[in-house]
């Protein structure tokens, strides 16, 4: 793959070369490849078919892991988010040891000890993390189903972009299958903050437990606003919030 330097900006095909942009520029690719009833049959690509089954496991478990969270993970993520996890999740999947070459998914990966601790601390948005943002500890009770923050002060406790004037503080759990096929999720989201406000303490409850309780992944999100004319927007959109994957059990 090359990149494009000429003043011609292309897009589309042109004697056998694919022309086409991306977030980092123009870039042209020859258009070639093997015979896809070949790979699917031939003994040589084996190891290329064992490849793209797995592949396609992932990208699943990867989809419904996005999907579960859509609502605050459009609120705070990068361009890069969706293949970051797909990487995370294919080293999971790599611990199972149970399955031949080819058959390893990532739901059995998961059932295996340090499975869970490898996607904790995931960060929805590289631009923005957690530990970044938010100054102070805060405790998760995966029983009660609450995260809390005692005498949590804005002004302290938060490093706001330049023109944020409110925040907005999200907890949620997502509760999967053990074959992670189906998930549900819980969101429990505090009224806007504003940055000025005085040191109180912050108590997030989610609105009932899990009915799908194999696997729980509790996610906190932060998410900056600007108040204009008594209107809140968010601030170009989304890129200094933040959305972490704080722990899975």
């Amino acid at each position: 793959m090359a990149s494009e330097k000429s003043i011609l900006k292309l897009k589309g095909q042109l004697d056998g070369r694919s022309f086409y942009k991306n977030s980092e520029g123009y870039y042209v690719r020859a258009k070639g490849g093997i015979e896809r009833d070949r790979i699917m049959n031939d003994k040589n690509f084996e190891r290329k078919r064992e490849n793209m089954s797995e592949f396609a496991n992932i990208n699943k478990a990867g989809k419904l892991v996005r999907d579960s969270i859509g609502v605050f993970m459009n609120r705070a993520r990068d361009m890069r988010t969706g293949s970051r996890m797909v990487s995370l999740i294919s080293k999971v999947k790599n611990l199972d040891e149970t399955s031949a070459r080819g058959e390893r998914t990532f739901a059995l990966g998961l059932s295996q000890p340090g499975a869970k601790t490898l996607l904790e601390g995931f960060e929805f948005n590289k631009a923005a993390h957690l530990s970044a943002i938010l100054k102070t500890a805060f405790v998760l009770d995966t029983s009660a189903g609450s995260v809390t923050l005692t005498q949590f002060n804005p002004r302290e406790h938060l490093i706001a972009p330049q023109g944020a004037t409110h925040v907005t503080l999200g907890f949620a759990c997502v509760g999967m299958n053990a074959e992670v096929t189906e998930s549900e999720t819980k969101y429990a989201e505090r009224e806007v903050i504003p940055l000025t406000a005085e040191v109180a303490d912050i108590a997030l409850t989610l609105p009932a437990l899990q009915a799908l309780a194999d696997v729980q992944l509790y996610y906190v999100l932060i998410e900056f606003l600007q108040e204009i004319s008594g209107t809140l927007y968010p601030l170009r959109s989304g890129s200094f919030n933040a959305l972490q994957l704080v722990k899975v059990v």
